[in-house]
């Protein structure tokens, strides 16, 4: 019986191997990665279905529920891979039939259906929230197999000493359950915290060459634009009225570049001055009362929804002002006619969170992958500098930031900082 559950084990763990070793640049929304997933951990079930623990004789017991309940916790927020793997499990059964087998079907459907429920939600969870959630899943399914055994020891007259055996074999293979899943998710966490610092790392190798160019040449294009800026704001005097249009538009040109070049220099050195205590919101209310009139002449209106009172940072002000100022207008440009902008604060997990939600026209999901890569916008006449340089004082404020958006519904951006005590 120990050979055949570690060969359980190495079955379980095969897909997730799989996935880190060639499956890596596809990405996870996409329908080859989840018709994949999903293929390779029915295959995973059926491979456990083909070698089973054999409880007592006409019963049967294997750990197929591990890698079905994985495709649907680790399907990326989607019921496809799952429900595919579950199709194939029980397709299998079917074609093998045998004794009980609608029962089988049933105790299917019992042991993993209530891992459909925690699909869409599941990486909303804390990681080692995400790994009890799919250890009690698994509990869930040893207890649907302990009862199953019962109703079948109750339906045949059998000794007291084969029934103690049988429930022996049963609690083993809770055991191993248990650890299979708990190795699984563990595994799955490491392998998506892995392929999350890999990104951050080559993002910040790409910044860093950004940053490098901005530090040698921002400083000396700046100087000759200065010069000529206030040479044409001195032939402005001198000059008839048709040719002062044409200095006008010359000045608001060069002003464009210098605010160019300023995000550049804000994206070669975003660190933070001075760390102050900031009373969240106090400052968020100070805050949209500098965009508020912005908002008007938009025809959107601007919220503020924090009940709390007592929620405090300790950050650059001057800067993080910067960041939601820049959020807030990118979210009034988001939407195209009328609409709101609603600023939300409220303290969880000893952080403090501000999510900057609009009511805009949203953006698709390869677009909201490339937020944060160099020279990408979805304005006409953006630079893409703008949430680059966001990014980088978040970062250096030691925050975080996400983004979530869909075309048509809006975009959300939510901040994350420590919080601090009064």
């Amino acid at each position: 019986m120990v050979n055949q559950l570690l060969i359980h084990l190495i079955i379980i763990l095969f897909p997730i191997f799989i996935q880190q070793f060639f499956m890596v640049r596809i990405a996870k929304s996409n329908i080859i990665y989840q018709l994949i997933n999903g293929c390779l951990f029915g295959l995973s079930a059926v491979l456990c279905m083909a070698f089973p623990v054999n409880v007592i004789d006409g019963y049967q017991s294997d750990l197929r529920c591990v890698p079905l309940i994985i495709a649907f916790l680790y399907g990326s927020g989607k019921y496809f891979p799952g429900l595919l793997a579950l199709s194939i499990g029980v397709l299998y059964r079917l074609y093998v039939n045998g004794d009980a087998m609608y029962l089988a079907v049933f105790s299917f459907l019992l042991s993993v259906g209530p891992a459909f429920f925690f699909a869409k939600s599941f990486f909303s969870y804390r990681k080692i929230k995400r790994v009890v959630v799919s250890v009690i899943l698994a509990a869930n399914s040893s207890i649907v197999s302990f009862v199953l055994l019962i109703i079948y020891l109750k339906s045949r007259p059998l000794n007291l000493h084969t029934e103690s055996h049988s429930l022996w074999i049963i609690a083993i293979l809770t055991i191993a359950t248990l650890i299979g899943m708990g190795i699984s998710s563990m595994l799955k966490e490491h392998l998506i915290e892995t392929a999350y610092l890999k990104l951050e790392l080559e993002r910040s190798e790409k910044l860093k060459i950004v940053s490098q160019i901005a530090a040698s040449v921002a400083h000396e294009v700046r100087n000759p634009l200065t010069v000529v800026k206030g040479f044409l704001q001195l032939l402005q005097e001198s000059v008839d009225d048709k040719k002062k249009d044409y200095l006008k538009i010359a000045l608001a040109e060069l002003e464009r570049a210098e605010y160019i070049i300023t995000d550049y220099l804000n994206l070669a050195k975003p660190h933070a001055d001075q760390l102050e205590l900031v009373e969240v919101p106090t400052f968020l209310g100070s805050t949209l009362e500098i965009m508020n009139s912005y908002g008007l002449i938009q025809n959107v209106q601007i919220h503020l929804n924090c009940n709390q009172t007592d929620l405090y940072v300790r950050t650059d002000k001057p800067r993080l002002s910067q960041v939601i100022l820049n959020l807030i207008k990118n979210g009034v440009e988001a939407i195209p006619e009328t609409g709101e902008v609603t600023v939300n604060a409220y303290y969880r997990n000893e952080e403090i969170f501000i999510e900057i939600i609009d009511t805009g026209k949203g953006m698709s999901k390869e677009d909201l992958s490339q937020i944060g890569t160099a020279f990408f916008t979805t304005k006409d006449t953006g630079t893409g500098l703008g949430i680059l340089v966001t990014i980088r004082i978040i970062e250096a404020l030691h925050g975080k930031i996400s983004f979530e958006s869909e075309l048509g519904k809006g975009t959300k951006v939510t901040l994350r900082f420590p919080a601090a005590e009064s």
